[in-house]
């Protein structure tokens, strides 16, 4: 038999999950799809990928959400940048995946932040010779992935060059990513992200404006 009291905590524990932002409806099949595309991005850099649309947190994009939604668990120690840490992203991450928000940069396996992030890309973890993935994940929220195509990418996983538009970045990124690359194997990857589209840059690939 259960007292009124026994009853108050399951109450309590509804109450408090009232704002939650969701999470995928079928966590097995949609992170599965939404990883397949993170790799791709990875793997063909330059390309445009595409998340089904959905709810996500203030001030974070749909794609941003749903990756971390994919590729975070207990495992994954996740570094947020202040401006789009909020206490409704912390909640729905916490409890849709488990992970450990971690208050250095250098400590996490994946990084939420926008392009205007202070320092540059050697404050994430670099990994190391000997193990080159023990390095951060970087996702970074742009303006959007489709304007003007003033970059060209070479390198792995391109036929020649390929011509991308990255609004937002402001005029360090170059030598960052330049930077990042002359450190491999050593460096981190990183996953642009804009609404629902998403784009990878990898640390081997070559960036000239």
């Amino acid at each position: 038999m259960t007292t009124n009291n026994e009853s108050r905590p399951s109450v309590t524990s509804a109450l408090s999950l009232a704002g939650l932002c969701a999470g995928f409806d079928d966590p097995v099949q949609q992170s599965q799809q939404v990883f397949r595309r993170a790799l791709t991005a990875l793997s063909e850099p330059g390309t445009l990928q595409t998340v089904p649309v959905s709810d996500a947190p203030e001030r974070i994009n749909i794609a941003s959400y749903q990756l971390c939604l994919a590729l975070l668990d207990a495992e994954t120690p996740l570094w947020i940048a202040p401006p789009l840490r909020t206490d409704a992203l912390v909640s729905a991450l916490r409890f849709h995946c488990g992970c450990r928000i971690v208050d250095q940069p250098e400590q996490a396996e994946f990084a939420l932040t926008s392009p205007d992030f202070d320092d540059d890309l050697s404050q994430f973890a670099q990994g190391s010779h000997e193990y080159p993935d023990r390095s951060t994940t970087l996702i970074v929220q742009v303006e959007s992935l489709d304007a003007t195509a003033n970059w060209t990418l070479s390198g792995p996983g391109i036929d020649g060059m390929r011509k991308v538009g990255i609004a937002g970045l402001d005029a360090r990124w170059p030598a960052m990513l330049s930077d990042n690359r002359r450190r491999f194997p050593c460096g981190v990857d990183l996953l642009f992200t804009a609404g629902t589209g998403l784009m990878g840059l990898p640390r081997t690939t070559r960036v000239e404006i």
